[in-house]
């Protein structure tokens, strides 16, 4: 890897090492999504003091909201509208808003967590819930329906309708297909099927819409997000093993923590990464990912949760890093 340039497959990426501008712009402690809306403005959903810190392209501070709001940010994701949806997972809940900031809806109840059975570990779950218990991300298929993975302390993926009605939910805990061990992130393909992060099984799960089980992807290593670019392909952020080893299980695939890129097909075409974090365009805990209009990438990443007390981390590392194709 160089200093400023990356393969990934047929990919050259530049990294830009002083992408945002903090200079005039709030503190970003560990960025746990990203998103970006029609305009090309960056939406970095992070756990400081302005979790809803917007960027434009350039790296230029604009505002932010949530001041008030968020307890605990986890990811965002931004409709073809526009509509901004922000998972809170220390108050359970998944929120819909404006750009500007403006709530539109609520779904769950802030500080009630649904019944898994769950003590303190995640790992005590012992049946599949009704939302929520520490929901992670929120998308949207194209009518409109809302699909929210959850997630840390429940193991389900769950179907509401545009206006918050909820259709079905499936999972459990486990590692059979079909069931969940930290159901981390999800997305919907364009032809429709939903891709969800299974992160401690180290896999990929495909369902339809309606959560029957399709395939399983166990070449990866504690994917955290995915996303489709504008090329259709999916971009996983893995982990690895170097963050969050907390809560971390054994694996046959370890892995470093990059970026991945494969086809609908399964077939993995370009991966960036390093096993020295501290370099420009390597990761140590990648969280989040976002694809602009012009196909630039935004990794964001929850260092001080990843550290977990080890003291590892400098304090200057990036905690969100944008990569622009070189064409």
């Amino acid at each position: 890897m160089s200093s400023n340039l990356i393969q990934a497959g047929d990919l050259t990426l530049r990294v830009d090492p002083n992408w945002p501008d903090l200079s005039k712009g709030p503190k970003l402690v560990e960025v746990a999504g990203v998103a970006v809306d029609s305009k090309n403005r960056v939406y970095v959903f992070n756990r400081g003091d302005h979790p809803m810190a917007i960027f434009e392209p350039d790296g230029t501070f604009i505002g932010s909201w949530g001041e008030d709001i968020f307890n605990r940010a986890h990811n965002v994701f931004i409709g073809p509208d526009d509509s901004v949806y922000a998972v809170d997972a220390g108050d359970h809940t998944t929120r819909k808003f404006t750009t500007e900031g403006e709530l539109l809806m609520t779904l769950g109840t802030p500080n009630v967590p649904s019944d898994t059975g769950v003590t303190d570990d995640y790992r005590t779950i012992k049946y599949g819930g009704p939302p929520f218990n520490v929901p992670t991300k929120a998308v949207l298929n194209k009518d409109g329906d809302l699909f929210v993975s959850d997630g840390y302390k429940n193991a389900r993926v769950h179907r509401f309708t545009a206006d918050g009605e909820l259709v079905n939910s499936w999972g459990e805990p486990g590692e059979a297909q079909g069931h969940f061990d930290l159901c981390h992130s999800l997305t919907i393909h364009p032809d429709g099927t939903v891709i969800v992060c299974d992160r401690e099984n180290s896999r990929l799960q495909l369902f339809d819409q309606d959560g029957t089980f399709l395939e399983e992807w166990t070449d990866l290593s504690r994917p955290c997000d995915v996303y489709i670019g504008p090329d259709g392909l999916i971009y996983v952020a893995e982990l690895g093993h170097k963050g969050g080893l907390s809560l971390a299980k054994p694996t046959d695939n370890p892995g470093i923590p990059s970026v991945s890129i494969w086809t609908r097909d399964h077939e993995r075409v370009g991966i960036w990464g390093d096993d020295d974090f501290t370099l420009p365009g390597a990761f140590f805990c990648p969280h989040g990912i976002a694809i602009d209009g012009d196909g630039s990438i935004y990794v964001a990443e929850v260092t001080v949760s990843g550290d977990a007390g080890r003291g590892v981390i400098p304090d200057d590392l990036a905690c969100i890093q944008k990569f622009e194709v070189v064409r």
